[in-house]
């Protein structure tokens, strides 16, 4: 009788042990749903840089860092991202370094864009193409698989977002905003001839001059290379408009129509 009951014990203790094994893998690789309106990562040179990170509701769908325009901040995505994630998607705008919340290091020194005069290697603005590993980490954090994220920049965030995913195959789609040809020392020509095979949607305003040639010139290389390109052009208003300031509703559904192709 002892040796049975032995043996019952045996079995219910391997099988509490495989259902937590199960359990922790399950949770391991689940999404929680969840939201941080003040989400904090630590980027390059120790600055501490402030975001909104909102998760997919399907895990199979894509999160995108979001990056903005020179001067502006995170805000100005936040109308079209909450579209976008209520279509499923997941986005983590963030302020670029220098802008907004993300002025201040570790070490408690205030770092603005506006005295960033230098450009080139090791700049604050080849320092911004680098904050983005730390982002990407901080996704990862989160729960979300590196092959899942894409990235949008508007303006010198396009810049950026094209740079950065030249060198990044992980990132499989991108959405550019009036890019340009060159914002702050940050060049496209060539990144988009790295970028290889990879889809991606430009869309520039065509009386919104330098931005919508440049935006041109690159796709002309992406379709060139045979790149999966989509190019839109926003003919809808009477002057220039930039970056985040040709979505009017119709012209944003148009993106997230593309993202879900």
């Amino acid at each position: 009788m002892a040796e049975r009951n032995k043996i019952y014990f045996e079995i219910i203790l391997l099988l509490y042990f495989a259902f937590l094994t199960t359990t922790f893998i399950s949770c391991k690789n689940k999404i929680t749903a969840q939201a941080e309106d003040n989400a904090k990562f630590i980027a390059s040179n120790g600055l501490i840089s402030t975001g909104k990170f909102v998760s997919p509701k399907n895990p199979s769908k894509l999160t995108f860092i979001m990056l903005h325009g020179l001067g502006s901040s995170k805000e100005e995505w936040f109308t079209f991202a909450d579209k976008l994630a209520a279509k499923g998607y997941g986005y983590f705008a963030y302020d670029l370094r220098g802008h907004n919340e993300s002025i201040k290091d570790k070490a408690g020194n205030i770092i603005s864009y506006k005295s960033f005069f230098n450009i080139g290697p090791d700049s604050e603005w080849e320092l911004m193409i680098r904050d983005l590993d730390y982002a990407i980490k901080y996704l990862r954090r989160k729960g979300i698989k590196k092959e899942n994220i894409g990235i949008m920049g508007a303006s010198l965030g396009a810049n950026i977002a094209l740079i950065y995913a030249s060198k990044h195959e992980f990132i499989k789609k991108i959405v550019l905003l009036s890019p340009g040809l060159q914002y702050a020392g940050l060049y496209t020509a060539n990144a988009m001839k790295n970028y290889n095979n990879r889809k991606i949607l430009i869309a520039a305003s065509p009386k919104d001059q330098y931005p919508y040639e440049s935006s041109v010139y690159l796709a002309d290389i992406a379709k060139k290379q045979k790149d999966d390109i989509e190019f839109l052009s926003e003919s809808g208003s009477k002057y220039g408009v930039h970056g985040v300031q040709m979505f009017d509703g119709k012209f944003d559904n148009k993106i997230i129509d593309w993202v879900e192709k």
